[in-house]
């Protein structure tokens, strides 16, 4: 293994793999296989521990370094949590990018987080190229199954003071709603006490070691569903289904269809969920509890209450 390390959010992935091989780690359902164009199906801890193995070695062999940065944009993909994982388990943090980002605001990142790299899919490589070059940076963009490139400085600028749990795993930005989008310095101890937290919460939220399922249409290039979702399922031996996004018709299809024990969602989920046509068929999952905001029990109809509570278990 190339510089294993302890205290990453790699190192917990290779932990929770070491102990539940077999276990799936990453499903995706037909659904979002057709709208990305990718397989379907179930990967294993095991399986994706010698996909992220391999991809540590082609990194390293093209010469990147801990303390850089390399810009992924992947939309909801697995493959995004691959390149995660690689890069972080050689020191290296990622700048996750929002797709629906424009011109302006994919340049002002790329100037203001100096990326040496970035692993976009194939429709937006050239939307990066041209943002790099408006910002007048030097950055090689590829998709993920192409060659590496060397990177294009050896400047180390993410390098922070403290040992692997203190470096810096990702750089996320804010929606930048009350000016430019500021640049969020995430550190391993950061994820990793997210999965803990997560993980240990109990109550109406507790999560066993038994093999969870959780599905969430949120973003992974965010807060949820890259910290709280993926770094649950790590702590617990979990697997996680990510959507391409939320579906409010095919939801409880979907929700079934991965065997989902918890999910994620936003306030605005459970309001449109409500306001379809009810069904049986609503109440033939497995959820025990879903994990949100911006959603009060003040706001369910009267009408739907259990079947609603059954899933986000906000109320009796």
């Amino acid at each position: 293994m190339i510089g294993a390390e302890t205290g990453t959010v790699h190192a917990a992935f290779e932990d929770t793999a070491a102990r539940h091989p077999e276990r799936g780690f990453l499903n995706v359902l037909p659904e979002t296989a057709d709208i990305y164009g990718i397989a379907a199906g179930e990967v294993s801890y095991a399986e994706a521990a010698r996909e992220v193995a391999a991809l540590r070695k082609r990194i390293s062999a093209a010469g990147y370094l801990p303390g850089q940065r390399v810009m992924l944009l992947m939309e909801n993909r697995p493959v995004f949590f691959l390149w995660w994982l690689a890069l972080n388990g050689l020191g290296l943090s990622v700048v996750p990018v929002n797709p629906d980002l424009r011109a302006a605001e994919l340049s002002y990142m790329i100037d203001h987080a100096e990326p040496v790299l970035a692993v976009a899919i194939p429709a937006r490589g050239e939307d990066l190229r041209a943002a790099a070059r408006q910002a007048g940076r030097d950055m090689p963009v590829i998709a993920p199954g192409d060659p590496l490139p060397a990177p294009a400085t050896r400047e180390t600028i993410a390098t922070r003071q403290g040992g692997a749990e203190e470096a810096e795993a990702a750089l996320l930005y804010t929606s930048g709603t009350t000016g430019q989008p500021k640049g969020c310095i995430l550190t391993n101890t950061y994820f990793l006490d997210a999965g803990r937290w997560y993980a240990d919460t109990g109550g109406l939220c507790a999560l066993s070691q038994d093999g969870e399922r959780m599905i969430t249409p949120l973003p992974i290039f965010h807060m949820n569903a890259m910290a709280y979702s993926f770094m649950a399922m790590i702590a617990v031996g979990g697997c996680l289904t990510a959507l391409d996004r939320f579906h409010p018709r095919s939801w409880w299809a979907s929700v079934r269809a991965s065997g989902a024990t918890c999910l994620h969602y936003l306030g605005v989920m459970p309001s449109m969920l409500m306001g379809a046509e009810a069904s049986e068929a609503d109440r033939d999952h497995a959820v025990r509890f879903g994990f949100g905001a911006g959603w009060t029990r003040n706001c369910t109809p009267p009408s739907r209450r259990v079947s609603v509570f059954h899933w986000s278990r906000l109320g009796p």
